[in-house]
């Protein structure tokens, strides 16, 4: 089952919740917080929950309204301010 969650794709094994899902997701946020975290692959061996996180290599720097931050340091008035940007490049 695979879930979208703050714009994250958690890909979960069967027997994993939803609501499971979100806690490991919180916590792996919390380990790399200065990382772009993409996918967070999680599956099972034997009674074991294993998560394996994929980062993003390349680190987007943004300005939106005087804050030069990464887009996931961002509070959701800033990520409201990025989705409503209108592209200019054609």
């Amino acid at each position: 089952m695979t879930y979208e969650m703050d714009g994250i794709k958690v890909n979960c094994a069967d027997g994993i919740t939803k609501e499971e899902a979100a806690i490991y997701l919180k916590n792996q946020l919390q380990v790399k917080p200065h990382e772009t975290l993409l996918s967070l692959d999680l599956s099972l061996s034997g009674d074991n929950v294993v998560v394996k996180p994929h980062y993003d290599t390349i680190v987007r720097v943004r300005r939106i309204t005087g804050y030069l931050s990464t887009l996931p340091r961002f509070n959701d008035a800033k990520k409201a301010e990025v989705a409503d940007r209108v592209c200019h490049l054609n």
